[in-house]
């Protein structure tokens, strides 16, 4: 399951790249918005922080087996947070992608 969530957060994150990495500060704020943040690193570049919350719900886990009891996943909150580089030119440079999941 850790696996797949790994994969599937990868896949994100190469596609979220690919789509805004070399692109202009005015195509990504067309697209996403204001950011949450901007905050300016020690290179001089200025981070747009954008970061979006979930409520998932408690899943039923099928064992296979018989089973008197219900098992569910506990519910949790997922927060992605997605962090744009931009250069003092106003191109993206780079693109970084964390998930957190906080119960």
């Amino acid at each position: 399951m850790v696996l797949i969530i790994g994969l599937a957060a990868c896949g994100v994150e190469h596609k979220v790249i690919r789509n805004f990495k070399g692109k202009k500060e005015g195509d990504l704020v067309l697209a996403k918005g204001k950011p949450l943040r901007t905050e300016i690193n020690d290179k001089g570049q200025t981070i747009y922080i954008y970061q979006s919350s979930k409520r998932l719900k408690a899943a039923p886990i099928n064992t296979g087996q018989f089973q008197y009891d219900r098992f569910e996943s506990p519910k949790a909150t997922k927060t992605d947070t997605y962090k744009f580089f931009i250069n003092s030119f106003g191109i993206i440079e780079d693109v970084t992608y964390d998930v957190d999941y906080k119960r």
